[in-house]
């Protein structure tokens, strides 16, 4: 048998998206129409789904690029509204940000590492006034929803998988998703967040609250696109495993789309606890993390 060759190196595309899932944000919220949906993978900007801000930017991994993000929102709505608000406007629009390190680790000369530190933030501008607050004085009486978030990814050319760190805190409020799509066009979760408490309150509170963390195998074939299967780092463990329990995406996925949006806490502050602990090693010797996490 030949030697294998190493897998090309790819695009990859990372989504993060901030939603209601109820029909609306009730009592508490104004009244202020949701997005009336659950967790899902459809794509963004295509009206199949809304969100309250969306967040997306494309990694390539050949050339080293900077990425670049697009982070929009889809219309806000009120029951007394004359018509539904469109964030066309540069001030109203939610502003997102990020930035990339890529560098080959030490002890794996044929793989490559990716560092990306980003974010987004943005306020509903169909409350009265806010859009001319923000233009004139910089700011506005309306609380901003704020995600920051933090991936690492390694692509390991020759025994054909990427790893993928998730990292992401915010408000808590409202509820959160992320996923990838692979060069071949699938899409894989990495993660979800069920919302805390109340709009009023969390989105003055703390913007760092833990809501997803997560650590996932991705194999891929040699042009670089997934190859149906995942794993869990976080359970398998690589420290002590010759192999990790692998699993479909399909399934993996699935696991997700059916939780419901409005039972349970994904905050995040146990799987970040148990990733620094499971994969502390691991991870400062592709990442260089120095505290990163």
């Amino acid at each position: 048998m030949g030697t294998q060759r190493p897998a090309e190196l790819g695009e990859y595309e990372f989504n993060i998206r901030s939603f209601h899932p109820k029909e609306s944000f009730g009592w508490s919220g104004l009244y202020f129409e949701g997005d009336n949906r659950r967790f899902s993978l459809k794509p963004s900007s295509n009206r199949s789904i809304t969100s309250r801000i969306w967040h997306r930017f494309t990694v390539n991994t050949k050339s080293e690029a900077d990425p670049k993000p697009f982070t929009g929102s889809d219309a806000s709505n009120h029951p007394w509204a004359d018509e539904p608000y469109e964030y066309k406007d540069k001030v109203a629009k939610p502003k997102g940000r990020i930035t990339s390190k890529f560098f080959t680790p030490s002890r794996k000369s044929n793989g490559k590492s990716i560092r990306l530190d980003g974010g987004y933030k943005g306020e509903n501008h169909l409350m009265p006034l806010s859009t001319e607050m923000k233009e004139k004085l910089g700011f506005t009486y309306v609380p901003t929803l704020n995600v920051n978030y933090k991936i690492l990814a390694y692509v390991d050319r020759d025994n054909r998988h990427v790893d993928l760190v998730t990292y992401i805190k915010g408000d808590g409020f409202p509820n959160c998703e992320a996923f990838v799509v692979g060069p071949g066009g699938t899409r894989v979760f990495l993660g979800i967040h069920v919302r805390k408490g109340v709009a009023p309150l969390s989105l003055k509170g703390n913007p760092n609250h833990p809501m997803i963390a997560s650590a996932v195998r991705l194999p891929i074939k040699q042009d670089g696109s997934f190859s149906g299967t995942i794993a869990d780092l976080l359970s398998s463990n690589l420290s002590k495993k010759g192999r990790d329990s692998y699993q479909s995406i399909s399934d993996w996925n699935a696991e997700f789309a059916s939780t419901s949006p409005n039972n349970g806490r994904y905050t995040g502050y146990e799987e970040l606890g148990y990733l620094r602990k499971q994969l502390g090693k691991y991870l400062d010797d592709l990442f260089d993390l120095d505290g990163y996490l």
